[in-house]
Formats: C-alpha cells, structure tokens, sequence
C-alpha cells in the first residue's frame, strides 16, 4: 500500500477525494470512532483501485495538521466487504402493490455494522393523479443460513450450531428496512395515503434486491410474517 499523506481539512469537509496520484477510491469511507482518538484517525471503507477489497487506515495527526498513514488492514470479513460495496449505492425498480405499479428508487447511505440507513422514492410513472412518497428508511443487513428446509438468521443460531456448520451451507443477505420519516408526500388522486409502517424485507441475490413490503406484527414474540404484502424489485444502478 502507498504511503499516503492527505490534509485534515479534506476530511473535516468529507471531500472523499483521494490524493493526487495516490490510486486510492475515498468515497465510501467513514470514520471509525472507538478506534480513533486525539492524535489519531482509523478510516475504513478505503478501496485502492488495483484491488476488489476494502480496508481500514490508521493515520497519525502530525503538527502542521496533515495526516501520515501509520498502518492499512485488510477488512476480510464477508459481511463487511459486503457492506462496504453496498454502501452508497442507489437501486431502481418496481414496487407493486393492491395492483397498482410505482416506480421505486432506494438510496443506501449508511451500511455498516449490520445497520443501514437512506431512502426511498415511490412515485406512479405517467400519471398526474398519482401518488408519490420520499421517505427515509433504517434497518439492518443479516446473513441468512440453510438449516433444514429453511433460511434461519445468523444471530438466531447458536454459536455451537454455526461452529458445525458445513462450509457450503447455502447463506443469502437479508436487508430489512422500514419507514421512518416521510420527506415529501403526495396522496393518490382516489384518496389512497401512504402508511408509515411498511417494512420491505428483501434479499440480495444475483445481482437484485427482491422481496415484500408489508405490515409486520404489533409485537414482539407474536411471530415474524406480515401481512397485506406488496412487491418490489430492484437492480443496481450503474
């Protein structure tokens, strides 16, 4: 890895530029605080352009305020590789629901640590009357394993039973978010509103995100189906 030297005020502005001729792609990298401290800043999401991995980098903050690399690890887990190329990305498709077609646009800003956060777009294409909804989304990103006939959550499964696990047990990415905030609504012309408790449960597979939109339960421990469920299905877009 080349040495590196970029000045502090690049970071304070968030500019996710990276130096001249340093070969380096900044612009999904995010400070790591309990690895930072007074004099020193760990960044992760660093991608150097000759290479598919991300990794995380040690700077130190010298007197005149520029910052010199101290060290470079490799972040080799699955899952945050996973979330590095997710993060800030935008995906575009459909989201179909009581047999009315909208067009969606998902915008992910934050994924990390198995948290996501961005938004999402639903609007009726050619249509004066119809509806549209700008609404941030949170939740979260989660392997999914193959256990019997059924994908179980990674979290869900003892550390005994994922330890005795066979190396090619069939895993797959499940992404749950759900509405959070409305940025800028507009109701269907029939008087149709846009719901606040929608949660979109999707997996990533081939290149797509695809799954429901739906009601989930009132509580916890009451079962985890929703109901009334839509559908969406979104690709990345280049």
């Amino acid at each position: 890895m080349k040495q590196l030297v970029l000045c502090l005020y690049l970071l304070v502005q968030f500019n996710m530029s990276a130096h001249a001729g340093a070969d380096i792609d900044f612009s999904k990298a995010y400070v790591i605080p309990d690895k930072s401290g007074v004099d020193k800043v760990t960044i992760g999401g660093i991608k150097p352009l000759w290479s598919d991995l991300f990794y995380s980098v040690d700077f130190a903050l010298n007197p005149e305020y520029s910052l010199n690399i101290l060290g470079v690890l490799n972040q080799s887990s699955i899952q945050e590789q996973l979330e590095q190329s997710l993060r800030n990305t935008t995906w575009v498709g459909t989201y179909l629901v009581n047999n009315d077609n909208f067009s969606a646009t998902l915008k992910l800003v934050v994924v990390q640590d198995g948290y996501i956060g961005g938004e999402i777009i639903h609007s009726e294409p050619d249509s004066e009357g119809g509806g549209y909804l700008h609404a941030r989304v949170t939740g979260d990103i989660l392997s999914q394993y193959q256990v019997g006939d059924s994908f179980v959550d990674e979290d869900r499964l003892t550390p005994e039973v994922l330890e005795n696990l066979s190396p090619d047990t069939i895993t797959r990415q499940l992404i749950r978010i759900k509405r959070v905030r409305a940025l800028e609504i507009k109701n269907d012309a029939d008087g149709s509103a846009w719901s606040t408790n929608r949660e979109y449960r999707m997996t990533l597979a081939n290149g797509m995100l695809s799954g429901s939109v739906g009601i989930p339960n009132d509580t916890y421990g009451s079962g985890d189906s929703t109901k009334e469920n839509g559908n969406i299905l979104l690709t990345l877009q280049k």
